[in-house]
């Protein structure tokens, strides 16, 4: 069994920063309602309000950014403490493409990606009934993740445009991964 060890100064590692952090965190009061689903939340802005100077008084930052991981949009959320950081990946797939859809689809990833890494609950539990209710317009995500494998397996441009129609159908992430791997490929038959 493991003992914690601590320094004079404090915790030795960011799992004992943070479990001393979750030991004072609560949950952020569902400051929101998503009329939809008849659910309360808590809007981002309230969770920030809640964690941050619990966070901050055990040396604890964090950052929340966006990246392209294997043609995947992803919010990337980092617990940073000392030379120690604790890494979280969340998909973002807007609904829309336009930057409305985006700027939602992050703080939507952002609120779930922050509650996570830090262990509080700001949502009512539906028992996953939101999470397992079917979506028949929209493709399932481990269809989208296979479409975007294929695509950065695809060495061949014309195969590549062949994808186009199942490209569109499964949304912006895929769009994104298929409009990359073309630029890929189209460069690579440039090159000298």
């Amino acid at each position: 069994m493991a003992t914690t060890k601590t320094t004079e100064t404090g915790p030795a590692t960011i799992a004992e920063a943070l479990s001393a952090a979750q030991a004072e965190l609560t949950d952020p009061p569902k400051d929101s309602v998503n009329p939809h689903f008849k659910s309360r939340y808590s809007s981002l802005n309230t969770i920030l309000k809640t964690v941050r100077p619990i966070l901050a008084k055990h040396g604890i930052a964090f950052t929340q950014t966006t990246d392209i991981i294997d043609g995947q949009f992803v919010l990337v959320t980092r617990l940073l403490w000392r030379d120690e950081e604790i890494v979280g990946r969340y998909p973002i797939q807007p609904t829309k493409t336009d930057p409305q859809g985006q700027g939602s689809a992050i703080t939507y990833a952002r609120r779930y990606a922050l509650q996570a890494i830090v262990g509080v609950a700001a949502d009512d539990d539906d028992d996953g009934n939101a999470a397992s209710a079917p979506k028949p317009s929209a493709p399932r995500i481990d269809e989208t993740a296979a479409l975007i494998a294929k695509i950065a397996a695809c060495v061949d441009i014309e195969e590549l445009r062949g994808m186009r129609p199942a490209v569109a159908a499964a949304g912006a992430t895929a769009t994104a991964a298929w409009k990359a791997r073309g630029e890929f490929l189209k460069a690579a038959a440039e090159a000298p």
